[in-house]
């Protein structure tokens, strides 16, 4: 198996992950802009995973502390079931200095990805509605806590 590399996005790849966006979602993909307009962001981070060269996948974060959020995470068609979300999950949650908690939202019918996230410590904590468009579907909201107390003090 080729190496995977996980590279923080820049102003070089920056249409790497706007590609895989484009690819993987049909419901408001993101734009190049906006992923342009992340690299600005002092409290955001994205990380794009490489496999053999190339661009396979790519997480990007919000470090709001005390929370942390994911709030995509992609990885294209012909590279799933490699270990390459659970190596962008563990990027992300290596950014999370400050944060005691890492919250995402998946479609209640995405069940890899939902048994992924719970093997990594993620649990379903609330529901929304109608979250997603194209097919109209529930987001479950899972999130992983880092000490003890952590859902108290997120609440504040």
């Amino acid at each position: 198996m080729s190496e995977l590399v996980l590279l923080p996005m820049s102003e070089e790849n920056y249409t790497a992950a706007a590609q895989i966006e484009a690819e993987c979602f049909a419901d408001r993909p993101w734009t190049a802009e906006q992923f342009h307009e992340e690299i600005t962001l002092d409290f955001s981070r994205t990380f794009i995973a490489y496999l053999g060269g190339e661009p396979a996948g790519f997480v990007n974060i919000w470090l709001t502390p005390p929370m942390a959020i994911i709030n995509n995470i992609a990885v294209r068609e012909g590279f799933r079931r490699r270990g390459i979300a659970q190596a962008m999950i563990n990027a992300a949650l290596g950014e999370c200095g400050e944060c005691s908690s890492l919250t995402l939202e998946v479609r209640v019918s995405n069940q890899p990805a939902i048994a992924l996230y719970e093997k990594l410590g993620f649990s379903q904590v609330g529901r929304r509605r109608d979250f997603y468009e194209n097919p109209r579907e529930d987001a479950f909201i899972m999130t992983k806590f880092f000490r003890k107390g952590a859902a108290e003090q997120d609440a504040e």
